[in-house]
């Protein structure tokens, strides 16, 4: 069948009415000449004898062939192409992108869904490959396009709206980025022929097939679509979405803000073990409620209401609900009432309970001393061990009572003298240390060679030493390791600095190994205060700490500095009791029997040693405003739509059409044909008789 590039100059064709007209029409007589004998005659018409005829009836045939054959050539005619430059002759891929995360779980979104999906499936051609694949954190092939070529139309489109129909929001958060980058790997990489390999279509950058990935979701801002950044986006496939609407606007949440402990130091506003501190949001949108009551599960009464203005964020302290029975329960539910999206209005917790602690402190000759302000232990029972998530007890323990084995949960942090270690079995102190128990050694005197011997062990220094240093002078701190985690936190201006605290009495350190890292040193060179760290793949790192001065004001100001407190409550480290008031959905935990499972939906759960866990939905999930289509451009994605592809298509079929009409070029030899009869018009008029005469 012919195509004609410019179809519109078919209408010069309209002219072959010119020679028609011309040959129709007589001419009259062009000069008058009077006779004076008719003068006295009255003029009369003249009488038509007979109408107007064709004459010359091939040189008009010629006249209007030639000008009906200008109009064609201008017309650009061509053959079009009859071979499919597809796959197996399929034009086209279609794949359904569908979201299946926790923001789903909002009320009818799934059949809105669904509904979509059918609408793009009953679309497409019936040629055209159709796979369907689900996305959460991670995307799932339902339907593969290998799987799809190997189909029919009509089974495709079956098994299409089969995988759809199976389809179940999870409670997982949303990963669009990896899922695009999964389906757009998928059309790169087909090869349903077998004529390219895979590797080679992956050069290329080109897809196999010309595919379109059509994404169905609520395309919630709390989506992840980073991982785009940077990813080459294959050639001849493009993006179109389908935005599932939810029916109400201006989602609230909540969640629990966890307390936290760093240096001793509160993050958390809240101390009180009678309430919980929370946190309620809400989306942008002027529609919805901004009156919420918080309630717990199981209680009659509201815990509070609150007051929450579209896009703001505000928090609040609730009190815990009173424990009912002998045995306390440790969980609790906080409910959300007042929000039309109730997906996400539920946030399960551990209720708060400090844990039980001791600091172990290892004396000598403390009793000895009449002054008790010259002894180690006056000052560390002066520290604020405890905070809002434990109760620690500082306690001397004498060589008769101490434990066979140090817990470094309940007892967190071991200080001794030099003196007192050697009275510690090592394998003891390296089982403690090594199961991620802290120790600090202060040499304040000449330690006996057992001791020497412990603290090289524990140092694994073979060629430990300590001998006297120079009493003449006080010393200065002169060094400070900031990069290491006891000193981080002093790193900042202000609180910097260590150079006026006066060390009257030290003892040198020496014979240290590589493993060994000098935290701080004295003016003259000499460790002040060292420390060697134990990585366990089982446990938590343990800590040595090795002190070459005591603090007391005898042979130091470090009791009496702003830099004792924080160094000493650093050394206790985080509380190893704390119970994680929540894990998120997508989180792994090692379960009872010991294996390692992914938490799949909120509630609660136990983990292997028996702690009960709290589980609750990531937060992102709650961030339901719909994202701005434009991020997906900026991010190397080809977007487009029906209305938009169309177009294109219709582009691309007439850039195709311009280059096969440009290598048949008819249009030259239809000129050339019409010069003929041009030509041919030429010779018949000047040798025949004229038919306008």
């Amino acid at each position: 069948m012919i195509s004609f590039l410019t179809p519109l100059y078919f209408l010069g064709a309209l002219a072959v009415l010119g020679p028609i007209l011309f040959h129709l029409i007589r001419r009259q007589p062009k000069g008058e000449v009077e006779f004076s004998s008719l003068m006295f005659l009255e003029p009369s018409p003249p009488r038509l004898t007979r109408r107007s005829r064709l004459e010359n009836l091939p040189l008009l045939l010629i006249r209007c062939a030639a000008i009906a054959m200008l109009a064609f050539a201008f017309a650009r005619p061509f053959l079009p192409s009859t071979q499919s430059e597809s796959v197996d002759g399929i034009q086209e891929a279609t794949i359904l992108l569908i979201d299946q995360s926790a923001s789903m779980q909002r009320d009818g979104m799934v059949t809105r869904l669904r509904d979509l999906a059918q609408q793009v499936i009953d679309d497409c051609d019936d040629d055209s490959l159709i796979a369907v694949v689900s996305f959460d954190e991670t995307p799932q092939a339902r339907l593969t396009l290998r799987e799809s070529s190997g189909l029919d139309a009509a089974m495709r489109k079956a098994a299409a709206a089969e995988a759809i129909d199976q389809l179940e929001p999870s409670y997982l958060s949303t990963d669009i980025g990896q899922a695009l980058r999964f389906c757009a790997d998928s059309a790169a990489l087909l090869d349903l022929d077998g004529e390219r390999d895979s590797s080679e279509q992956q050069a290329s950058g080109r897809a196999a097939i010309r595919t379109r990935v059509v994404l169905i979701s609520d395309l919630q801002t709390g989506a992840k679509i980073e991982s785009l950044q940077g990813y080459d986006w294959p050639d001849d496939v493009w993006l179109e979405t389908r935005v599932v609407k939810s029916n109400a606007w201006g989602n609230a949440t909540l969640r629990m803000i966890p307390r936290q402990v760093q240096i001793g130091t509160e993050n958390s506003v809240n101390a009180s073990p009678d309430t919980v501190r929370v946190e309620v949001s809400r989306d942008e949108g002027d529609e919805g409620a901004s009156t919420f009551r918080l309630r717990y599960r199981g209680q009659d009464d509201d815990a509070v209401v609150v007051q929450v203005g579209p896009g703001q964020t505000r928090y609040f302290d609730v009190p815990l609900p009173a424990a009912s029975g002998q045995q306390k329960d440790p969980t609790a539910t906080l409910e959300l009432f007042g929000d039309a999206d109730t997906f996400d209005n539920l946030h399960y917790f551990i209720r708060p309970e400090k844990a039980k602690q001791t600091v172990m402190f290892l004396a000598d000759n403390q009793s000895r001393l009449s002054d008790q302000r010259e002894t180690l232990s006056f000052y560390l029972s002066q520290l604020p061990w405890s905070d809002s998530t434990r109760e620690v007890k500082f306690r001397v323990f004498d060589r008769d009572d101490l434990p066979t084995a140090i817990d470094p949960e309940s007892i967190p942090l071991v200080i001794a003298t030099a003196s007192s270690i050697a009275s510690v079995p090592v394998e003891a102190l390296q089982s403690y240390i090594g199961n991620g128990g802290r120790l600090l050694i202060v040499i304040e005197s000449d330690p006996m060679p057992a001791g020497k011997d412990v603290i090289g062990t524990l140092l694994n220094s073979p060629d430990f030493v300590v001998t006297s240093g120079d009493d003449d002078e006080f010393r200065l701190i002169a060094a400070v390791d900031f990069n290491a985690k006891l000193i981080a936190p002093l790193a900042e201006p202000g609180v910097n600095d260590f150079s006026t605290i006066k060390i009257w009495k030290h003892w040198q350190l020496g014979g240290l190994s590589e493993e060994v890292d000098v935290t701080l040193r004295l003016d003259n060179q000499s460790p002040l205060l060292i420390h060697r760290e134990y990585s366990s793949p089982d446990a938590a790192a343990g800590h040595v700490w090795v002190l070459g001065s005591g603090w007391q004001p005898t042979q130091s100001q470090f009791a009496l500095s702003t830099k004792f407190v924080p160094m000493m409550l650093g050394m206790l480290g985080p509380n190893r009791m704390l119970v994680p008031q929540s894990m998120l959905v997508g989180e792994t935990i090692r379960d009872t029997s010991g294996e390692e499972i992914q938490l799949t939906e909120p509630g609660f759960t136990d983990s292997s040693d028996g702690v009960r866990v709290a589980v609750n939905l990531n937060p992102v999930e709650s961030r339901t405003v719909p994202i701005d289509l434009d991020r997906f451009s900026s991010l190397g994605v080809t977007v487009s739509s029906p209305e938009l592809r169309e177009q294109d298509l219709q582009a691309e079929r007439a850039l195709r059409d311009v280059e096969l009409e440009a290598k048949q070029g008819w249009w030259q030899w239809l000129i050339l044909a019409t010069m003929g009869l041009v030509a041919i018009e030429t010779i018949l008029s000047a040798r025949g008789p004229k038919s306008d005469e």
